[in-house]
Order: structure tokens, then C-alpha cells, then sequence
């Protein structure tokens, strides 16, 4: 095989190989039925999954390790731990509310793995009835008799979705086989590709303006999650170190009631393009909202985003400001973490808050690393 060609295959996603697009995922979404109120009752179930996840991975594997077959595969204890890391993932997606591309690679990721290391398909639907049948008995316990509807409704919403999921596994199960596509669909596909295309350019300056605050040119709050969302999943999938600096600006409200909105309004805008200035191109800076701002620094470790730190805190000259300064939370997940973009900010939020108590003492601008980071 020639190397460009090797190239192009790596530089794919499985989706992107299987040529399954936007369109195909809400059309196998709508064969299962899963629709916009089964992602709202997952949602709600969310925080009570989180609380009892462990309890839950632990019950499915005490299950499955009982299967001969099963704990052959499992081999050993790191291969265990690895596991169970990776269930308690896939188990806390299910509830996420998130449910596209990104979602369906990591399904077919699953389906390619399960592949590779010789998993059956029926110890494969063994496994996921196993799955659904630990969550039923968890979630019908925990809410107990009198909201047995409630139970009813979120494990059937629950069910739709582990069907959607079965089928993105099992494409991956029967890709080999597959040897050519009929003609038609090609043409609809190449059809839709190309409407995609058409839309996504008519449509890029009203998005760029939605997810643009318009006083710094900064991405937006709701920009920053959708960042934030993809760069963990890429840092997970490749194996990377992503870091967050969470920033606020000290004494900006006393600014405002002392020289009024407009100085407060410059003082955004020049902190703003401070924030630009120092970017990387592959570097993510956004107004979090009010005196708050966040960097995402994709490939950047612990020493990388202090040094970061530094230069945002040496650049942000007080005489220039006003006496504000700068109170930075550092925060960052590693390639063996489990950790999610709700955590992620809320680790940098919680560093950034403690060098804001330090920056109150000294009237001087702080960096704090989260306590909760892994020691380097």
C-alpha cells in the first residue's frame, strides 16, 4: 500500500472511514427511536449514576468475571483496572446528553477493540444485557416503589440509546466484510456532503457571531464548552495532556463603580487581546462571562501552562490597569485520567478562587495549580 495512502486511513476517524456523517447518526437515532426527551431524562438521571458508578462497574464485573470466557479475556489486573476505568466512561457517557460524532467514534472504538482482542459477539450482547440489567436494578432500587414510572421511562430511554450504540459497534464487528456500497446511497450521500457544505458556508458568519463575545472578539461561554467537550475527548483519544487556566480579573467591580463601565469595558478588551496575543494557534481563549476568563491549551503540560500563567500575569502591567490584577487557576487531565470538561473547569475554578484569597492579602496577582491534579 502506497504511504500516502497508509496516511490518509490514519489521519481518518473510524466515522470518517465508515463514511458515517451527521445525517447518518440522526437517522439510526431515529430507527431506535431515541429522541430529544430521551436525552433530557437521561440527563436528569446523571447526578445519581455519577454518585454510584463505582458500585455499579463493580456489580457488572463481579458479573462477568463469573464467565469462563470472560475473565480468560480480562487475562490479568491491569488489564482489569484498565477496564474498569474504561466502563466507568463509557457507563457516565451514557448519561452525558451528548450524543454525535465524537460520541459514535468512541463507539466504534469500542467495536474495533472488542474485535482485536477476539470478543464474541455474544459475549458482546452478553455483556450489554448484563449492563442494562445491573443499571435496572440499580436505578429501581434508588428511586424506590413510588417512582416506579419515573424508573420505567429512563430505562426505556436507556435502552433506545444502548440499541443505538450496538449498531456503530457492530459496524466495525462486519467492516471487513463489507466490499462495496450501492450506488444510490452514494449518490445521496455525495448529495447530502455536498448540502452539508453549502449550509455550513451560509451559515459560518451567524455562528461565529453566536459563539463570539462581541466586546473582547473571544469565544463565547458556550463556545468554550464546546471547545473544551472536543479537546478532552482528542487529549483522551490520543493519548495527550490538555491543560485549562480559569482567570479573573481582581478589583474589576471597584473599577466599575469608581470610573464607570466604559473603563471597565476597555479594561476587558485590552486583557482580551493580552489573552490573544500569547495564544498558540492551536490554543482556545475565551470570555467565561463577567471579569472571567478561560485558556484551553491543548499538548500542554503542567510546567508549559505555568509558564503561561506567568507570561498572561508579567504582561498584565498594573500601572496600565488600573490596580487590577490577576488571580489564575491552573488545572490539567493526563492521558490515564477519567476526567470530563464539567470537572476539569470546576478543578481550575476552585485553583483560581484560592490565588484570588492570596491576591486579596497581597494586592499582587497569583497563579494556583488545582490541589486535585496528579503530582508530575
Amino acid at each position: 500500500m502506497p504511504t500516502s495512502a497508509k496516511s490518509s486511513i490514519t489521519e481518518q476517524t473510524l466515522a470518517e472511514q465508515l463514511k458515517i456523517t451527521e445525517r447518518e447518526i440522526e437517522e439510526r437515532k431515529a430507527l431506535v427511536g431515541f429522541g430529544d426527551r430521551d436525552v433530557e431524562v437521561l440527563q436528569q438521571w446523571k447526578p445519581l449514576v455519577q454518585r454510584d458508578i463505582d458500585l455499579i462497574v463493580d456489580e457488572f464485573y463481579r458479573r462477568q468475571r463469573s464467565i469462563a470466557e470472560v475473565a480468560l479475556l480480562i487475562g490479568d489486573s491491569e488489564t482489569f483496572r484498565r477496564l474498569h476505568n474504561s466502563m466507568r466512561r463509557y457507563v457516565l457517557e451514557l448519561f452525558d446528553g451528548f450524543y454525535d460524532s465524537e460520541y459514535v467514534n468512541k463507539r466504534l472504538r469500542i467495536g474495533k477493540v472488542h474485535k482485536q482482542i477476539g470478543v464474541s459477539p455474544k459475549l458482546y450482547i452478553g455483556a450489554i444485557v448484563t449492563l442494562q440489567e445491573v443499571l435496572r436494578q440499580h436505578l429501581s432500587s434508588a428511586t424506590g416503589a413510588s417512582d416506579c414510572g419515573e424508573s420505567t421511562t429512563v430505562l426505556q430511554s436507556l435502552h433506545r440509546l444502548m440499541m443505538f450504540d450496538v449498531q456503530f459497534v457492530f459496524d466495525t464487528y462486519i467492516h471487513s466484510l463489507v466490499s462495496e456500497v450501492d450506488a444510490i446511497r452514494h449518490k445521496v450521500e455525495d448529495y447530502a456532503s455536498s448540502l452539508e457544505n453549502t449550509v455550513a458556508e451560509r451559515t459560518r458568519e451567524l455562528e461565529l457571531l453566536s459563539k463570539t463575545d462581541p466586546l473582547t472578539g473571544l469565544q463565547n461561554q458556550r463556545s468554550f464548552y464546546e471547545h473544551l467537550r472536543r479537546e478532552v475527548a482528542r487529549s483522551e483519544r490520543q493519548g495527550a495532556t490538555l491543560s485549562l487556566l480559569y482567570i479573573d480579573l481582581n478589583q474589576f467591580k471597584a473599577l466599575n463603580d469608581r470610573a464607570g463601565h466604559q473603563a471597565g469595558d476597555e479594561l476587558l478588551s485590552r486583557f482580551g487581546k493580552l489573552l490573544q496575543d500569547i495564544c498558540r494557534t492551536s490554543d482556545i481563549a475565551c470570555r467565561y462571562g463577567g471579569d472571567e476568563f478561560t485558556l484551553i491549551l491543548p499538548d500542554t503540560g503542567r510546567e508549559q501552562a505555568e509558564a503561561v500563567a506567568q507570561r498572561l500575569s508579567e504582561g498584565f502591567d498594573m500601572s496600565e490597569n488600573a490596580g487590577a490584577t490577576l488571580s489564575i487557576g491552573i488545572a490539567q487531565t493526563a492521558p490515564d485520567d477519567s476526567l470530563g470538561p464539567e470537572e476539569l473547569t470546576s478543578r481550575a475554578d476552585k485553583a483560581m478562587y484560592q490565588a484570588k484569597k492570596n491576591s486579596h492579602h497581597s494586592g499582587e496577582s497569583h497563579i494556583r495549580r488545582s490541589d486535585a491534579d496528579p503530582k508530575q
